[in-house]
């Protein structure tokens, strides 16, 4: 039997599978058992949230023939549930946008939407990634989703519905898919891997959850990966997998920036690089544990909040008691700054280097225009007082008059002179320059034999 991954094969089959989203499959199901079935629907929301599979349950619950009608909860054991399943059903077509974005793929799908389904009740047009299709193809769709065929629906789902023009949107129900809470897929994950026998630590599958950053579809991909490992799966194997900065090198970072000692900056950022871990991933790993630290300073009972580990949080929380709230803002803040800096160079070891030198104390003093919090300033820097100038204690020199004054050249104000009567016209001829010629040349002397 071929391999089946687990993002494949604990795809939800039935509203109630989905993970999260109760809202929307409440909603769904009412309408279904009410039959009130829209004829368009537009699901948005990031990836791995359940878009494509609501899309599928539809249409299974539209067309299962264990029922006489649309059901909330298709049998999947049908002909048409299994077709649909496969991707081989007849009356359900799938369409990637992003392959077929132009305006003659979407006159093509509305010619065979006038046609009646073949097994089908419904006919059902689920189009992917539909912010893909050019404004064209939009417009030629206006006039099907406002007044389609009978026994046609159209799902549309997208990640971006900005992009989607809002003639469309207004044409269809939209529904927002959120991202999946972390006690959610924690919970699934850890139903995976108890029918899959797979022994993961909780604090493993708690990182796993984090790093897919609410996507089901990404935390199913990771832990079948994992599950390859002959071992028990911690959460440095997971660190490993995903090149990911172990959360104990991000404090011992902020360790040795707060410690103010910028060789122990630069041995953390050297160690960390060494092991294979991209200088933007660095940067972004900090700037979240910097987030992280500042939810220790100033909410240390929310530790659900972050994506630090059981073991971590009491050392972080104690350890974050020492700094206030504007240094790590301060800290955060610069992080933000320099990212843009490493995803436009060639060179980003080095600018992440500087970057991290930049949080240090003494930097921090320094571009804040002086020395303070007893931080002295590194030699050879020139920094900006931050009191006025000292004053002179002897006098200004007096003022010496000149020895000679002149009086103003104009004492009193002149009345202006009247202008010069117009001079007479002359009647004589004008009189032509003198022509200067060159002086006659002598004829060459001659001298006698």
């Amino acid at each position: 039997m071929a391999y089946e991954p687990l993002h494949h094969k604990y795809r939800p089959a039935t509203f109630a599978d989905l993970v999260g989203q109760e809202a929307i499959t409440n909603t769904l199901t009412s309408a279904i058992r009410q039959q009130r079935i829209a004829p368009a629907y537009l699901f948005s929301g990031p990836r791995g949230t359940g878009k494509t599979s609501s899309a599928r349950i539809l249409a299974k619950s539209l067309n299962c023939e264990a029922s006489d009608r649309p059901t909330a909860t298709p049998c999947g054991q049908c002909e048409i549930c299994r077709s649909i399943t496969n991707g081989s059903a007849v009356d359900v077509i799938e369409i990637d946008a992003a392959s077929n974005t132009g305006v003659d793929n979407i006159r093509e799908l509305i010619e065979r939407a006038q046609f009646a389904p073949v097994k089908c009740r419904y006919k059902v047009y689920a189009v992917d990634e539909c912010h893909m299709l050019s404004t064209a193809a939009f417009n030629s769709l206006l006039k099907t989703l406002e007044e389609p065929p009978d026994r046609v629906v159209f799902v549309l789902a997208t990640t971006d519905p900005q992009r989607v023009l809002p003639t469309i949107i207004s044409r269809c129900q939209r529904f927002d898919y959120r991202r999946i809470r972390l006690d959610a897929m924690v919970d699934h994950l850890a139903h995976i891997a108890g029918i899959e026998q797979i022994d993961v630590a909780p604090e493993a599958l708690t990182l796993v959850a984090q790093i897919a950053q609410g996507g089901m579809r990404d935390a199913e991909s990771l832990l079948d990966q994992l599950s390859l490992l002959d071992e028990r799966i911690l959460p440095q194997h997971v660190w490993d997998l995903v090149g990911a900065v172990p959360e104990r090198d991000l404090l011992d970072v902020v360790r040795s920036i707060a410690s103010d000692r910028p060789e122990a900056v630069l041995d953390c950022c050297r160690s960390m690089l060494d092991r294979g871990r991209e200088p933007l991933t660095v940067l972004q790993s900090l700037a979240n544990f910097y987030r992280d630290f500042l939810i220790a300073k100033t909410a240390s009972d929310r530790q659900s909040l972050t994506s630090v580990t059981s073991a971590t949080w009491p050392e972080l929380c104690e350890f974050a008691q020492g700094w206030s709230i504007e240094q790590i803002l301060l800290g955060g803040q610069h992080l933000r700054s320099c990212e843009g800096q490493i995803k436009n160079t060639t060179q980003p070891r080095l600018w992440l280097e500087v970057s991290l030198l930049g949080l240090l104390p003494s930097a921090i003093a320094a571009r804040s225009g002086g020395v303070s919090g007893g931080v002295q300033a590194a030699p050879g820097r020139v920094t900006t007082p931050t009191h006025s100038a000292p004053q002179w204690s002897a006098p200004p020199p007096a003022i010496v008059p000149p020895t000679n004054p002149q009086p103003p050249a104009y004492s009193s104000p002149t009345p202006p002179a009247l202008p010069a009567p117009p001079a007479p016209a002359s009647t004589e001829f004008p009189v032509a320059s003198p022509v200067v010629s060159p002086p006659p040349q002598s004829p060459p002397r001659r001298f006698p034999r």
